[in-house]
């Protein structure tokens, strides 16, 4: 982790109704409505923040709590340090993926892992500043909010803000569903518990009510937008940040039926009893948390490019009904919504999926092979509309690339771009003010090939100007960029707006039904992009909706014959992604795309 450095000084914070603070020489009391917590100075380049980490806000979800909703925390009544992480909640270890070290926590996991962190400005704002909480992606079943990348003190203290994050429960524990035995959608209730607790003590740290903005990427993303389709949820907060996932993402999202098909399947894995759900939910509250991770990627359909087992479902609670129809049948409250995505958000996942020919020879990827890709993807497309599909992606003018270029903006739009862009089309037709953007520039820390442009999560590095502060071969020019999108976040937590009231004199235009603008991030000068993404989606998403409401299918343990991929509990990308762990049909898929 970044160095965690005590400042020499210190402040008395400002008197909070409801609260009291007090500091002493190695950081500051706070009263919370849990119990008085102790956090800590730490510096961040310029500046300084008082940080408090590792504050729990819910009982450990332990034995009989396991697959269960949150409880809040117990309240305290000594001094709880809260100056460093907690554990991360319980994950495979992730293999393959580019960069993967990046995204992974350090330290080893434990269920008891329901903690959220704040940094606040120090010397405190004389008046109330807006809070910004961070929900981190990882697929539904990794990542933590003790990562480096996400740590929250240059944010904080460069844009004068408080910064939050939490972790979440992931995988199994986290989204198995068998109710009313398992509730379901776990960690989105623990999401919603840690919300409540920062409402119920912005004041405490100078934090203002009316300005908390969620702000998250991939499955933390996703996992906004269902805070948003949620009634119990979207009243908790005024503004949304959705970042490289949606709802309506493929792989964000199964119906209860092939949820509870699941919980069956790894029941059957862990070799408990199917008689009734309460005693294969008891049998698996009492397994071992590495027996569930070992097996957790096993279960589950493996028709669709992308398959992540354990995932949000409708559990007629957190989401009453599926996100679609909750989207029909449309809520009465609008608030300020900024998405965008990377301009290469597939690049990584083709790169890490099972189809086996050489990419970095783009030359030799020809008509045949995307044709089988895109019917790979699409299953039960007819062929005509494949053929369609590919002719819309693959311009002459991208030559001997095009359909390598074409293979990893299908993926792109597929699992990323065209959920987004649906939730722009959403909330502007339902009349929230809503911006848009693309982020077009690759960080040259970046380890996988250079075709791969702007791949997903490449905007992170920029966000919490961790990497600029951490002197992780950043240019000035690249740490200037990285100011720019702390300012434009910061500013629409301010205002709702990300470029504010203009007074710097950028623009940013509004997304709308009728003017699908999305801003272009890049070293360059701020442009609308064009085209907008929003025209190949319109192609797309009925087809996308169409794999979401297809039929449940078995998903009765699916293991290989040939590599063991899933004996080992690991999530495996390279060759073997967690989408195509343990398919059976794989090799019969891929027939025919090896190179000759």
């Amino acid at each position: 982790m970044l160095g965690l450095l005590p400042a020499v000084t210190c402040l008395l914070f400002f008197s909070q109704p409801g609260s009291s603070s007090t500091s002493d020489g190695d950081g500051t009391v706070v009263n919370t409505t849990s119990g008085p917590i102790q956090g800590r100075r730490l510096s961040a380049g310029s500046g300084t923040v008082t940080a408090f980490l590792g504050i729990p806000y819910a009982e450990p979800p332990l034995e009989a709590l396991r697959f269960q909703k949150p409880l809040p925390h117990k309240p305290w009544t000594n001094i709880l340090d809260t100056t460093s992480f907690r554990s991360p909640c319980p994950q495979p270890p992730l293999i393959g993926w580019p960069d993967s070290s990046m995204w992974m926590p350090k330290t080893p996991y434990s269920e008891d892992c329901l903690f959220l962190n704040i940094w606040v400005p120090h010397p405190r704002p004389s008046s109330p500043v807006p809070i910004l909480i961070w929900i981190h992606g990882g697929g539904f079943f990794m990542g933590a909010s003790s990562v480096d990348l996400y740590d929250g003190r240059y944010l904080a203290t460069t844009e004068s803000v408080i910064v939050a994050s939490m972790n979440y429960r992931l995988g199994a524990l986290g989204f198995l569903s068998l109710p009313p035995t398992a509730p379901g959608n776990a960690g989105l209730w623990d999401q919603q518990l840690a919300l409540r607790w920062l409402r119920d003590n912005a004041a405490a740290f100078g934090g203002d009510l009316s300005r908390l903005t969620l702000f998250g990427q991939s499955a933390g993303g996703a996992s906004i937008d269902f805070h948003l389709l949620s009634p119990s949820s979207r009243p908790l907060f005024s503004r949304a940040v959705i970042q490289s996932g949606a709802s309506s993402s493929t792989w964000a999202w199964i119906d209860p039926e092939e949820a509870k098909q699941r919980v069956q399947a790894l029941g059957l894995l862990l070799g408990c009893p199917e008689a009734n759900d309460i005693a294969l939910v008891g049998c698996l509250q009492g397994k071992e948390v590495g027996e569930i991770l070992k097996h957790q990627m096993s279960v589950g359909r493996h028709q669709s490019l992308i398959h992540l087992s354990f995932v949000p479902t409708t559990d007629g609670d957190f989401l009453p009904d599926a996100p679609w129809k909750l989207v029909k049948a449309g809520h009465n409250q609008s608030m300020p919504i900024l998405v965008g995505f990377t301009t290469n958000e597939g690049s990584n996942f083709l790169i890490s999926s099972y189809f086996p020919f050489d990419l970095e020879d783009a030359s030799q990827i020809g008509w045949e092979k995307l044709l089988k890709v895109l019917g790979q993807m699409l299953q039960g497309t007819p062929e005509h509309v494949i053929e369609a599909i590919a002719l819309q992606y693959s311009p002459a003018e991208q030559g001997t690339t095009r359909y390598r270029w074409a293979m990893e903006q299908i993926i792109s739009d597929m699992l990323i771009a065209c959920g987004v862009v649906d939730v722009a089309q959403r909330e502007s037709e339902a009349q929230s003010p809503v911006y848009a953007y693309t982020f077009a520039y690759r960080p040259r820390k970046l380890s996988s090939p250079e075709w791969t442009g702007v791949p997903h999560g490449s905007d992170l590095l920029f966000l919490f100007g961790t990497q600029a502060a951490g002197n992780q071969n950043f240019t000035e020019a690249e740490a200037a960029l990285s100011r720019r999108v702390m300012w434009y976040w910061a500013e629409f937590a301010r205002s709702g707006n990300p470029t504010g009231a203009g007074s710097s004199g950028e623009q940013w235009p509004p997304y709308t039904t009728t003017e699908q603008n999305f801003l272009r991030i890049s070293m360059e000068e701020p442009r609308v992009a064009s085209p907008s993404p929003a025209q190949s989606c319109g192609f797309l998403m009925p087809l996308i909706m169409k794999q979401l409401e297809a039929p449940t299918g078995s998903s009765l343990p699916q293991t290989s014959t040939s590599s063991g991929a899933c004996s080992d509990g690991k999530a495996h990308f390279q060759n073997s992604a967690p989408w195509t762990l343990c398919n059976p049909r794989a090799e019969e898929t891929c027939e025919g795309l090896r190179p000759t």
